[in-house]
C-alpha cells in the first residue's frame, strides 16, 4: 500500500527526469515498479496515453512473483528439509 502511494505520488514529478514520456520507458517503469495500482494512478497524472503500457508489465510483474515466487519457496524448502 506504502509504495504504490509512493509510486503514483512521485512519477509525475519524476517523469521528465526519468525520460517517461514514451510507451517503451512507461513498459520499462511499469516493470521496475511492479505496483499495478501505483504505477497506473501515476502514470494517468503524467499521461493518460501510457496508462495501458505501464500496467501490462507492472501486471506481468506481479502475477510471475506470486506465480513462480511459492514454487521456488517449495523446492528450497524441500532441499533443506529433505
Amino acid at each position: 500500500m506504502f509504495k504504490a502511494v509512493l509510486v503514483m505520488v512521485g512519477t509525475p514529478f519524476a517523469a521528465k527526469s526519468i525520460g517517461l514520456d514514451n510507451p517503451r520507458s512507461a513498459m520499462i517503469f511499469g516493470g521496475f515498479m511492479g505496483t499495478v495500482s501505483g504505477v497506473t494512478g501515476g502514470l494517468a497524472a503524467t499521461d493518460p496515453k501510457l496508462v495501458p503500457y505501464g500496467a501490462l508489465t507492472a501486471t506481468f510483474h506481479t502475477g510471475l512473483g506470486c506465480l513462480v515466487a511459492p514454487s521456488i519457496l517449495y523446492f528450497i524448502v524441500r532441499a533443506l528439509v529433505g
